[in-house]
């Protein structure tokens, strides 16, 4: 199916609400498990992360200075984790403490563990609860960035 069809059969347009903002993530999820997308889907599928990440930004603003530890602790809000969930990234949880604490921090091993968990934990839940990943993630890996340019 060519991209002018695909738009005309899906009409995908900037969300407004909860349920939409439901909708789209779980259409872009279920196009990501089709054996093959053709060049039309892959720009649909572009086109909705967008969509998604604009009423992300919006909805669950960050603070504009975050630091890898406010992001991390964010997405542990977001998706309801607590620092037990995080032991296979962080193998203590004395470790987990430190970090949060800013007693030490966060390694290149530890944030690429993140985003590895971050992303199995939104593949297995993500139709049934509402995330702020998403932007969270692209929030936290340019805070991480920043963090080692500096």
């Amino acid at each position: 199916m060519d991209y002018p069809r695909l738009l005309s059969k899906n009409s995908p347009a900037v969300i407004h609400t909860k349920a939409e903002h439901k909708h789209h993530p779980a259409e872009l999820e279920r196009r990501f498990h089709q054996p093959s997308l053709s060049i039309a889907e892959w720009r649909y599928c572009e086109l909705l992360g967008v969509l998604i990440e604009d009423y992300e930004k919006r909805t669950f603003p960050l603070k504009s200075k975050s630091d890898p530890v406010d992001v991390l602790r964010e997405l542990m809000a977001a998706n309801g984790l607590q620092q037990k969930d995080l032991l296979d990234v962080f193998k203590h949880k004395a470790m987990i403490s430190e970090i949060l604490h800013r007693k030490r921090p966060l390694s290149v091993e530890h944030i690429r563990g993140l985003v590895r968990r971050l992303s199995r934990f939104r593949q297995r839940f993500h139709l049934g609860l509402e995330f702020r990943s998403f932007s969270v993630v692209s929030s936290f890996n340019c805070a991480v960035a920043a963090s080692a340019l500096a």
